[in-house]
């Protein structure tokens, strides 16, 4: 797993100070100039203001399958949309042809990838609001539609507290599991005092706790771990790198795919 990890951070090659020198991409700042040739990936949001034969790759951001030609003698309005932009750089971006210089006026969190990664980590209100079948907004929602919203509430808070809607389809599967085999612990515990008469002796006791922990499987997450683990190293030997287990186990659930003509997942 540490060798998964130790992946070099993305570099630039950016003009400071009238010398050209490579920084780390997390170090650019807005204003920066920097240099642009084929095979690179654009580290920022850059203005495009020279260019030489210069084509991006922006598969990831628009969907568009064609390498896109960046011009630096147009301007265009505000609102023009990002696949229209050709005066500009976007930041994931792979140069596929030419040369070209630009300056950074977006990084990080605030590029058009780091937008989409923003509204991806969005995570939805936990409290549900009654639904209103009146045209008017004003208008209160009758009073079963907040038992409605108030039971959906509740349930959402206490599946978050068991782990049954949260996380990837392997962890829900674990944690319904996980509930499944306390209830039936319970049971056994139950079945074993039943069948003392209930006795409040200690012995009994700890065999009606001992036949409830039996139920347990205590390496379960041990050996879930090391199942990750030798999959993610079987997938490095196939040039896949896995910086993250859960994203292995959400794409473990997967079984039908939908992509765009790019077939690009993100």
């Amino acid at each position: 797993m540490d060798s998964l990890r130790s992946i070099s951070s993305p570099t630039a090659r950016a003009i400071r100070d009238r010398q050209s020198r490579t920084l780390a991409s997390s170090d650019l700042v807005p204003g920066d100039v920097v240099e642009l040739k084929t095979g690179d990936t654009i580290p920022a949001d850059v203005r495009v203001f020279e260019a030489v034969n210069f084509e991006t790759d922006e598969a990831l951001l628009t969907g568009e399958s064609l390498p896109v030609r960046k011009k630096d003698d147009v301007t265009f309005d505000k609102v023009t949309g990002p696949g229209d932009r050709l005066n500009v750089g976007y930041s994931s971006s792979n140069v596929t042809k030419g040369r070209a210089k630009g300056i950074v006026f977006s990084t990080g969190s605030y590029t058009e990838m780091g937008a989409i990664a923003a509204q991806l980590r969005q995570k939805e209100t936990k409290i549900r609001e009654p639904k209103k079948t009146h045209k008017d907004e004003n208008a209160r929602a009758k009073p079963h539609r907040y038992l409605k919203a108030y039971m959906l509430t509740v349930t959402g808070a206490i599946g978050r507290f068991l782990g049954l809607n949260v996380g990837t389809p392997l962890q829900r599967k674990l944690s319904k599991l996980a509930v499944l085999l306390f209830f039936i612990a319970v049971v056994c515990a139950i079945i074993v005092l039943g069948a003392n008469e209930f006795s409040s002796s200690q012995d009994v006791i700890i065999y009606a706790v001992a036949t409830g922990l039996s139920m347990i499987p205590a390496s379960l997450v041990v050996v879930l771990t090391i199942t990750m683990a030798a999959g993610t190293k079987r997938m490095v030997k196939r040039s896949v790198v896995v910086r993250n287990l859960k994203s292995l186990k959400a794409l473990g659930a997967i079984t039908d795919i939908c992509s765009n003509k790019t077939a690009t997942l993100t």
